[in-house]
């Protein structure tokens, strides 16, 4: 009897446990997909708000740049001298075309590095720096253009530029 007993107590169990899964014939549903609550995440005011950030401001002034010329541009005259500013790209006309060949040097100074370039009328690249906070054109050499052509300069940056120089001439 306590085989008939035990067979039936194993027997109620298993019965048990299969209508117990069979009861729930639906398909279980799936965890419902966790995301996250935005009040888990903490926000601070510059998130919300990203204020533009300024140019820096460039380490050497025009006065510091101009003094470099007494070595640099021996016997050329100051041309130029100006701070400029702007987003990306910033630039100036030096020259226009004239009745003379003529020669130039740059002393620069920028808050961000900054590529700078001398470029003829033809928009060419006569004399350019890798990415530099300070740095000049025309450094090995006068860069010179035919009396015809016009010359500019151009500073471009990944930011903001803030770009002080000098330039010289021949002419």
């Amino acid at each position: 009897m306590t085989d008939v007993t035990g067979v039936t107590v194993r027997a109620l169990l298993v019965a048990t446990a299969v209508m117990a899964g069979c009861a729930g014939s639906e398909s279980p549903k799936p965890a419902p997909a966790v995301t996250p609550s935005l009040q888990a995440t903490t926000w601070t005011a510059t998130d919300a708000a990203v204020e533009p950030k300024k140019p820096a401001t460039p380490e050497r002034s025009i006065e510091a740049l101009a003094e470099d010329g007494k070595a640099a541009a021996a016997g050329m005259r100051t041309l130029k001298s100006a701070q400029l500013s702007g987003q990306r790209e910033v630039g100036q006309e030096l020259l226009a075309p004239g009745d003379a060949d003529a020669c130039v040097r740059i002393a620069f100074s920028a808050g961000e590095p900054v590529v700078a370039q001398l470029l003829d009328d033809k928009g060419r690249v006569l004399s350019e720096t890798p990415a530099t906070t300070d740095g000049r054109l025309g450094e090995r050499g006068p860069v010179c253009i035919r009396r015809q052509e016009a010359m500019r300069v151009r500073f471009a940056a990944k930011g903001d530029a803030d770009v002080r120089f000098v330039a010289w001439t021949s002419r």
